[in-house]
């Protein structure tokens, strides 16, 4: 993957993750008038979705999933893993759970940033080019 390409999707993710974390937090969780009408036993799915968003960040869940997600990314070496580690990283950024989803997003970001070829951890990409 070339610089631009993986500039490119380290925007997308990042700013595909603000956005709906975003909607979610200001549309759904922060709203006095929602939050009255579904306390008071709403049956609709936006009550539901309302309390499955508050659930990702209660005990810090949606970090704890960031950080799991980049510290495999970060010993595979995958792309595609650190991708979804960003992206729930940022998501988590806007949903009150930055202790954990920070360093999870540094973590993930480092992956971008190496050398070695998709799918190869490290050890394995500095041996074969040595062999070689």
């Amino acid at each position: 993957m070339s610089p631009g390409q993986t500039v490119l999707t380290v925007i997308t993710v990042c700013a595909t993750a603000f956005a709906l974390a975003a909607a979610a937090r200001h549309g759904l969780v922060e709203p006095a008038s929602i939050t009255a009408h579904c306390d008071g036993g709403g049956p609709e799915v936006w009550c539901t979705v309302r309390a499955w968003t508050i659930q990702a960040f209660v005990k810090q869940r949606i970090g704890w999933v960031a950080l799991v997600l980049a510290l495999i990314a970060t010993y595979t070496a995958l792309r595609s893993i650190a991708a979804a580690a960003l992206f729930v990283a940022c998501a988590g950024l806007i949903l009150y759970t930055t202790e954990l989803c920070a360093p999870a997003a540094l973590l993930a970001l480092l992956v971008f940033v190496r050398s070695e070829p998709e799918g190869q951890a490290p050890a394995q990409a500095s041996t074969s080019s040595s062999a070689q």
